[in-house]
């Protein structure tokens, strides 16, 4: 068994839909030269490493006709209010990936935290995700007076209490999984922009298109045409 673990970290960019429009020009001001992500999640992988799988199912005689499906494997952590989901949840990659050309995604390893040598195990993908696992456990809902945290500071969130301690947004869960693998330094509560470059920066990981797999960002936040 590898000491790390292969992760990502998923970027939706809609142009098309209302919703997502509103979510990234809300928060474009404060974060000026970043992508318009307006929702993000962990992809965590299947069997360590596999993200993505050929299946196929034979047909016809002697298995001639062979009809091909690909799948993304593994499985997304985030915060959501999409279809029945209703704050912080854990769902099959395969359910949550059905439109791939709305997706970017970035990719690095991470130290696995269970083994015998492990120094500092909370900082690790194990650590992470026993902690995510509680908060999905202890899931009350999606935290919408969070989404105030992109027009005003934290500090002034908590002085009229509008901050919302027993719940989570997207970027909230996704950045507590960096900072519980050791990939950021601290909890800001970032907006979905202003986490993605975060990300790039702090792994040196492009950032891809999921569909094709072509590079949008280099390591560095450079644009790539």
């Amino acid at each position: 068994m590898s000491d790390t673990v292969k992760v990502r970290e998923l970027w939706y960019i809609n142009k098309r839909k209302l919703l997502n429009r509103a979510i990234a020009a809300a928060t474009w001001l404060p974060n000026m030269g970043t992508e318009p992500v307006s929702h993000t999640s962990l992809w965590e992988p299947w069997d360590d490493k596999v993200m993505n799988a050929w299946t196929f199912e034979a047909k016809g005689l002697n298995g001639a006709h062979e009809i091909y499906t690909y799948r993304y494997m593994g499985q997304c952590w985030t915060s959501t209010t999409r279809g029945d989901d209703n704050g912080t949840v854990v769902r099959p990659a395969s359910g949550v990936l059905d439109h791939p050309e709305n997706w970017y995604y970035t990719e690095h390893e991470v130290a696995r935290g269970d083994g015998p040598e492990t120094k500092v195990w909370n900082r690790s993908f194990t650590w992470a995700k026993r902690q995510a696992q509680r908060r999905v456990d202890a899931n009350k809902g999606y935290a919408f007076r969070d989404l105030f945290r992109y027009i005003m500071p934290l500090w002034l969130l908590k002085a009229t209490r509008l901050a919302d301690n027993g719940r989570e947004i997207c970027s909230e869960h996704v950045e507590s999984w960096a900072v519980d693998m050791g990939v950021l330094k601290k909890r800001l509560i970032r907006s979905p922009r202003r986490l993605c470059k975060d990300i790039v920066l702090a792994t040196g990981s492009p950032l891809y298109r999921l569909h094709d797999g072509s590079v949008v960002r280099d390591g560095k936040w450079r644009k790539v045409k």
